[in-house]
């Protein structure tokens, strides 16, 4: 019956457990600025300042370029979506005003846009990669677009925008994240080095990076790293909260060990009472304690597989989750375990009623 019963909600949890609500609370979107293929780019610098909460944090992304013509120019385009506050551009620390982009340069077959170092495969889209084989197509309209009289030799393009950090429901607790897009800078004319500096001064929390050891300092103060080649295709900075011990501890348990301690304590609690009522009622047809346990234990072992889910919940505190799909539905399948239960009692009761009709006639 245990092994029967594991087996049971184990499948059930897992159909149960289904959602179709995104796990994902998107954050900013953002990434390294596409470059316009007559510019050389000597250097990349991010500088992230993360919050107290970790909910957002300053990008401050400085370029040292350097092109070998003179004249208005579009030397680089930026993307960033859903920040905080405003979009600023800076050349050469002269705060430059964000523009519309010209409707002409939607006419891909003449555009500026084809100096720039991404493939457009002809339409005004572009496709940024978040990691390996995850991207997002946007149009030119979505990129940052701004014009600039730049002098031949080495200029410094500066950008800063608020951003906002993403949160991912797929497990029991929540895991914070800040992610930049390094994956334009593989389309560049040239690639210098990419400096990279966390400041986690005001957090001073356990946090995790995809980057690797810092060249310099901790990441819960001021971290530093430096990469002569691109370390991969984005930067992630992730935040999972501590819990208690006692969540913690739940948490190895898990909700179907739960559901099948809970199961064997009412099961033989409710065994108990039936033999009970057998002895003193030997002779009768029906047993009432076994009837009414029949009925209500399987509805009560199915209610708490639903409600351990929330018992965890609440042990974890305001970082759970509570992102586990549509537990209710375990309680449909009350029709099928009702009388499955029901009639493995009726068999027990049925036997033990026996076994002691044949005593009390056997002779002492």
């Amino acid at each position: 019956m245990k092994n029967l019963f594991a087996v049971f909600l184990i499948m059930v949890g897992q159909l149960s457990r289904a959602n179709m609500a995104s796990p994902v609370r998107e954050g900013t979107f953002s990434s390294s600025a596409f470059s316009s293929r007559t510019i050389d780019i000597l250097k990349e610098k991010i500088s992230i300042s993360l919050d107290s909460h970790f909910n957002t944090a300053f990008f401050s992304v400085e370029y040292i370029i350097k092109t070998d013509t003179e004249g208005n120019q579009i030397p680089l385009l930026f993307h960033a979506m859903d920040y905080h506050g405003e979009f600023k551009v800076w050349v050469d620390d002269k705060e430059i005003t964000i523009l519309p982009t010209p409707k002409e340069y939607f006419e891909i077959t003449n555009s500026v846009f084809q100096n720039f170092a991404h493939i457009f495969h002809g339409s005004n889209q572009v496709t940024i990669y978040w990691d390996e084989h995850s991207g997002f197509v946007y149009t030119i309209n979505d990129l940052k677009y701004f014009e600039a009289f730049l002098s031949k030799g080495e200029h410094k393009i500066r950008v800063g925008y608020m951003a906002n950090a993403w949160t991912d429901l797929h497990q029991w607790i929540k895991n914070y994240s800040l992610r930049y897009s390094l994956s334009p800078a593989k389309f560049w004319k040239s690639f210098g080095t990419l400096e990279v500096t966390l400041d986690a001064a005001k957090f001073r929390k356990h946090i995790t990076t995809n980057l690797g050891k810092p060249a310099f300092g901790k990441t819960d103060s001021t971290a530093v790293w430096i990469f002569k080649k691109l370390p991969g295709n984005n930067i992630e900075i992730n935040y999972t909260p501590q819990i208690s011990s006692k969540a913690k501890m739940l948490l190895n348990i898990g909700t179907d060990n739960l559901t099948l301690f809970f199961a064997l304590a009412v099961v033989i609690i409710h065994i108990i009472f039936t033999r009970r009522f057998r002895k003193h009622n030997l002779h009768n047809k029906y047993s009432w304690v076994l009837i009414s346990g029949s009925l209500v234990i399987p509805f009560v072992v199915l209610f708490f597989n639903m409600y351990s889910y929330t018992l965890i919940d609440n042990a974890i505190g305001e970082e759970a989750s509570r992102y586990h799909g549509y537990t209710f539905f375990i309680m449909v399948l009350y029709p099928v375990v009702m009388p499955f239960y029901w009639l493995l009692m009726w068999l027990l009761d049925k036997f033990h009623k026996k076994s002691l009709i044949t005593k009390s006639i056997l002779p002492n």
